[in-house]
């Protein structure tokens, strides 16, 4: 197929996009700046502020409807992109299928952005109130500019096949429109696409399934709920198997944003979520085993990755059967997190009813953002599992405040068990944390036990380094302990 025949068309903003054709390497070009001051007769056949040909890029056809945010203008690789206003801060979203020339144009002259994960290195340029900066691939970002409210940019790869619209199968939502769905439920081997300019409002729900894919890179827009007695979980899949979530942006949660409950082989990939809410966790694992996330992007007002067990069959919407199963085999990679009102990034408990909780892996991820009383790293048992062999590798934390990490067997006010568990064989290696002036005095980082019978043992600190370097004690990642905690050693 050729590429061009990917490009949608729509209107945006009183602008129309059939007017702004696909743009591949070599093609003629004139740079950002000039299509941005001229109009979008001039941006059709824009290129980058470096004079480098941007790749192709897909930018989406939303509704005139949704909300767009007045102090962002954005230009990928010649094509104006939509900008969207959420609780969160605004966000733009395209496809692309390699280097990208990008502007952001703002109100007032800039002078300081940051591009993060820093690991990818994206250089900025500043003239006046626009910035120029290539995308290398398609990747998802935080840009901060100045005091401005946070921006988000997801570049998606090109999809390389969508299902049939006509399938009997397929639940397909095209680009264009918003769709007020409240309950989706979905059955065995249902795939679930919303288009790239899309936008569903409501929640998900699938019971004893198998092979459902929902994937597409539309919105999910979780406020057709309210917070409180109307409030719903996202997604929840329960009870199912050899399930793939992949590609969609989920935005505005009354809940958790996304479950999964007593499910085994789930594939979560290039998810990507703004959550501001208390409450409002991004995936929680609960109960759940064979399950891989990866090139996700996080940004929720609590806990970020979270494994637990429990029954959640007390709010009726969201859950139907029993999650307090034994969790194993979970792997996280290659995902960008941010947690905003106290939430941890990296989290086990509190809620851990069941006997087993084992072979955790989170590795090769960027911490962005901890804000509030949260920690990048957080093991909290507070009912009788027993969490051996985590593993956390090849982690980069950019910030962090109030705590670095926190590993405890107590008590809290979620515990259900009347017996407390055990925290055993735990490893952080390669682990890169920036230090601010903000942590030297005020950041802590905590393990405790419970009791004699009930203690951490085994956590290994291999190469954890602050500010580049190795931590060779407790002193070093400002560590308090108890004497119920066995075996901490610096390597």
């Amino acid at each position: 197929m050729n590429r061009r025949s990917f490009i949608r068309t729509g209107t945006l903003a009183g602008v129309s996009l059939n007017a702004l054709p696909l743009l591949c390497s070599g093609e003629n070009s004139q740079s950002a700046a000039q299509a941005l001051a001229s109009g979008p007769d001039s941006v059709c056949q824009a290129e980058g502020a470096t004079g480098r040909a941007s790749g192709c890029v897909i930018a989406y056809e939303y509704p005139r409807s949704i909300p767009t945010a007045p102090n962002f203008k954005l230009i990928a690789g010649g094509h104006i992109v939509t900008v969207i206003k959420t609780s969160v801060g605004p966000f733009a979203t395209f496809a692309c299928d390699g280097p990208v020339e990008v502007t952001i144009e703002v109100h007032n002259p800039i002078h300081r952005i940051r591009i993060a994960p820093a690991r990818h290195q994206i250089k900025a340029q500043i003239d006046q109130n626009r910035v120029y900066f290539t995308l290398p691939h398609p990747v998802n970002l935080l840009i901060e500019i100045d005091d401005l409210e946070q921006f988000f940019l997801f570049a998606n790869p090109i999809e390389q096949s969508t299902p049939s619209n006509s399938a009997s199968n397929v639940r397909y939502f095209k680009a264009g429109q918003v769709y007020e769905v409240g309950e989706l439920r979905l059955f065995d081997n249902e795939t679930l696409y919303i288009e790239g300019g899309a936008v569903v409002r409501g929640c998900i729900r699938a019971t004893s399934a198998s092979n459902i894919r929902i994937c597409g890179q539309g919105i999910l827009d979780g406020s057709y709920y309210r917070q409180g007695p109307d409030a719903r979980r996202t997604i929840v899949l329960e009870n199912c198997r050899d399930c793939r979530v992949e590609g969609i942006v989920m935005i505005e949660p009354s809940s958790w944003m996304f479950v999964l409950g007593a499910s085994r082989k789930i594939v979560v990939s290039n998810v990507k979520e703004l959550g501001f809410i208390s409450g409002g966790d991004g995936l929680d694992i609960v109960g759940s085993s064979h399950v891989r996330v990866e090139n996700c992007f996080f940004r929720n007002g609590d806990d970020c990755i979270v494994i637990k067990s429990l029954d959640l069959r007390g709010q009726p919407h969201d859950a139907t059967l029993d999650f307090t199963c034994d969790v194993e085999d979970i792997e996280v990679t290659g995902c960008s997190l941010m947690t905003d009102l106290g939430g941890q990034i990296f989290e086990i408990g509190h809620e851990l009813r069941t006997s087993s909780v084992r072979n955790i892996h989170f590795h090769d991820c960027d911490v962005l953002e901890v804000r509030e009383y949260g920690a990048p790293f957080g093991i909290h048992n507070s009912d009788h599992a027993v969490i051996s062999d985590v593993l956390y590798e090849n982690i980069r934390v950019e910030h962090h405040y109030n705590k670095l990490l926190e590993f405890r067997i107590f008590q809290s006010r979620w515990s259900r068990d009347k017996q407390r568990g055990q925290v055993r064989n735990i490893t952080l290696r390669n682990i890169d944390v920036t230090v601010s002036e903000f942590n030297p005095g005020y950041t802590v980082s905590v393990i405790g036990g419970y009791d004699a019978a009930h203690t951490v043992d085994g956590v290994a600190f291999e190469n954890f380094c602050m500010n580049g370097k190795p931590a060779t004690s407790g002193d070093d990642v400002y560590l308090f302990t108890n004497d119920h905690t066995h075996n901490i050693t610096f390597r």
